[in-house]
């Protein structure tokens, strides 16, 4: 598997959601954050605790919230209302930089 690490594992249990593709959302693959990650990335990572899942899908690692929205979609409107995830990354290492960024904005902010 591409993101494959041996310092992450795959967990399993949540259903994520596709609006864009629903036949293609059993595909993907949730993680654990890698261990090897630094402290500033695992702390946000614990500070999102429940709010935050990372996905392997369709080539991309893909963070996402409780909606569990894979892609972006709908135009805001009431018949359809706009889902997006977080964020979408190619490689961990882009994942750990996004993670640290919005530590910093959090600390910032007084959150942490």
């Amino acid at each position: 598997m591409k993101f494959e690490r041996p310092d992450t594992h795959i967990l399993t249990g949540l259903e994520p959601i596709d609006r864009n593709d629903p036949e293609s959302q059993s595909a993907a693959i949730e993680y654990a954050l890698p261990t090897g990650f630094s402290d500033k990335a695992k702390a946000c990572w614990d500070y999102f605790e429940g709010a935050a899942f990372l996905f392997s899908y369709k080539g991309k690692l893909v963070i996402t919230d409780e909606g569990l929205y894979l892609t972006e979609h709908g135009d805001g409107s009431h018949e359809a209302p706009f889902g997006a995830p977080r964020g979408e990354f190619d490689t961990w290492e882009e994942v750990e930089t996004w993670l640290e960024a919005v530590y910093d904005d959090l600390e910032a902010d007084g959150c942490l």
